[in-house]
C-alpha cells in the first residue's frame, strides 16, 4: 500500500511539473516576441510607409489574445487572485475605450500572464533582447537600412537617432540594459563594473545627448554600488523604509504641485523649466485645457518629430506620474501608482534590495520620462507583478483555472436560488 501511494505521489508530481512547463514556455516565446515587436517600433522605420507594419500589428494583437487564453485557461488562481484580476481588467478596459490607449492594460495582461516565472529569466530576456536590439539598430542605420532621422531641438540645435525614431529612446533603452545589469549581478558587483559601464554612458550622452538617460544611468552605478557596499549599515537605519517609501510620495506630490501651480510668468518657473525641459508646462496645459477623467481621456499629443514635419506645435506628457492622472485617468493611473508603491513596500520587507533599488531608480525617472509606465521598460514593478502579488504554489491542488472559479460561483447561486424556491 505505501509503495502504491508513493508511486500515485511520483506521479501526481511529474503530472504537475509537465503542466506548468506547456504555460511556461507559451508565455516565455510570446513575450520575446512581443518584446521584439517593441523593439522594432524604437526605431525609425514606424515613420516609413513599410506595408508589413500594420501586419505586424495585427500579429501583436494576436499574440495578447493568446496571453488572455493563457491567463483564462492554463493559469492557477485563487479567488481572491481572481477577484483582483477582474477588477483590474475592467478598469483596463474603461482605460482603454477612455484614452485609446493600450498601455495600462497591456501592462496588467502580461504582469498577470507571467505567473508563476522565474524573475532573473524575465529581466535576462529584457537584457538580451533589447542589447541585441540596439547593437542591430546602429549596425542597421550605419549600413543604410535604418534611416537617420535628424530633429532640432529647441536650444542646440539637429540631433541624429543613429537608426531609433528619437534620442531620447536611444538613451532609454542602453539605460535599461544598464539597469537590468546591475540587477541581475547586485551580489557579484565589482569596481569594473563601474568603469564598463561609466564608460558606456558618457559614450551613450555623447551620441545620443540624452541627458536624462545619462544621469539615470548614473543614478543606477553610483546607487547600486554604493548600496552593495555599505548594505549592512543602510539596512540597519531604523527609518530607511520611510525613506524610501516617502521619497516615492514625495516625488509624486512633486509632480502633482508643480503642474497644478506652474505658471509661465514666474521665474522660479522659467528655472524648473531649463531643468525639467518643460515637462510640468505641458503637463499644465493638459491640466488645464482637458482637466481630470476618472478613466482617461484621448488627448492630441504630438511629437517632436511629428511637430517638425507638420509645422503642429509640439505637445507631450513625459512626466510618469501626470501621464498616468491626465491620460489614464484617476481611477486607473492610482490603482498603478498604489500598485508600485506596495511593490517598494513589499521588496522592502522581503530584503529584495535589487528590486527596490530598480523600482527607486524608475521612480525618479518618472519625473522627466513615461517609461516607467511602460512594461516593455519597467522590467521591475513586471518582477514585483510576478514574485509578490501573487501566492507561490505552496497548494497546488487548490488552484482553479478562472472558467473553473467561474463555475464555482455559477453552481454557488443555483444552490442559493433552490434553496430560495425551496423555502417559499
Amino acid at each position: 500500500m505505501n509503495r502504491l501511494l508513493e508511486r500515485l505521489k511520483k506521479y501526481t508530481s511529474s503530472f504537475r511539473s509537465e503542466y506548468n512547463v506547456i504555460p511556461e514556455q507559451i508565455f516565455q516565446v510570446i513575450f520575446i516576441m512581443i518584446l521584439i515587436i517593441d523593439c522594432i517600433e524604437n526605431t525609425s522605420v514606424i515613420y516609413s510607409q513599410a506595408f508589413w507594419l500594420k501586419g505586424m500589428y495585427l500579429f501583436r494583437n494576436l499574440l495578447y489574445l493568446i496571453l488572455l487564453f493563457k491567463i483564462a485557461f492554463l493559469s492557477t488562481y485563487k479567488m481572491t487572485e481572481l477577484l483582483g484580476i477582474g477588477v483590474v481588467f475592467v478598469i483596463g478596459f474603461a482605460c482603454l475605450l477612455g484614452s485609446g490607449d493600450f498601455g495600462f492594460l497591456r501592462f496588467f495582461i502580461i504582469g498577470f500572464a507571467a505567473k508563476n516565472e522565474s524573475p532573473r529569466k524575465l529581466t535576462e530576456i529584457f537584457i538580451r533582447i533589447k542589447g541585441i536590439a540596439i547593437v542591430l539598430t546602429l549596425l542597421l542605420w550605419r549600413i543604410g537600412l535604418l534611416s537617420a532621422l535628424y530633429y532640432q531641438d529647441d536650444k542646440v540645435g539637429y540631433y541624429n537617432t543613429y537608426g531609433f525614431c528619437h534620442r531620447n529612446v536611444l538613451g532609454a533603452n542602453v539605460a535599461l540594459v544598464c539597469l537590468a545589469w546591475f540587477y541581475l549581478r547586485y551580489r557579484k558587483l565589482k569596481i569594473q563594473d563601474v568603469v564598463i559601464w561609466a564608460g558606456i554612458g558618457l559614450l551613450t550622452y555623447k551620441l545620443a545627448v540624452s541627458r536624462t538617460s545619462f544621469l539615470v544611468m548614473i543614478l543606477t552605478i553610483a546607487g547600486f554600488f554604493f548600496f552593495q557596499k555599505k548594505e549592512e549599515y543602510l539596512t540597519g537605519l531604523s527609518n530607511l523604509r520611510k525613506i524610501i517609501l516617502g521619497g516615492f510620495i514625495g516625488i509624486l506630490l512633486l509632480s502633482i504641485i508643480c503642474t497644478l501651480f506652474y505658471s509661465s510668468d514666474s521665474s522660479v518657473w522659467f528655472f524648473i523649466d531649463k531643468i525639467f525641459t518643460k515637462r510640468f508646462r505641458f503637463a499644465n496645459y493638459c491640466f488645464e485645457e482637458y482637466g481630470l477623467s476618472l478613466f482617461g481621456q484621448k488627448l492630441p499629443f504630438v511629437s517632436s518629430i511629428e511637430a517638425q514635419n507638420s509645422q503642429v506645435s509640439k505637445l507631450i506628457l513625459d512626466n510618469a506620474y501626470m501621464r498616468a492622472l491626465l491620460y489614464y485617468g484617476l481611477i486607473p493611473g492610482t490603482l498603478f501608482l498604489g500598485a508600485y508603491y506596495k511593490a517598494m513596500d513589499l521588496s522592502f520587507k522581503k530584503k529584495d534590495w535589487a528590486l527596490l533599488g530598480s523600482l527607486a531608480v524608475f521612480a525618479i525617472y518618472g519625473l522627466s520620462e513615461r517609461y516607467m509606465l511602460d512594461v516593455f521598460y519597467q522590467f521591475p514593478l513586471l518582477i514585483a507583478c510576478v514574485q509578490y502579488f501573487f501566492r507561490n504554489e505552496e497548494c497546488w491542488e487548490n488552484e482553479k483555472k478562472p472558467l473553473e472559479h467561474a463555475n464555482d460561483i455559477i453552481q454557488w447561486c443555483k444552490r442559493n436560488k433552490r434553496k430560495k424556491d425551496e423555502l417559499y
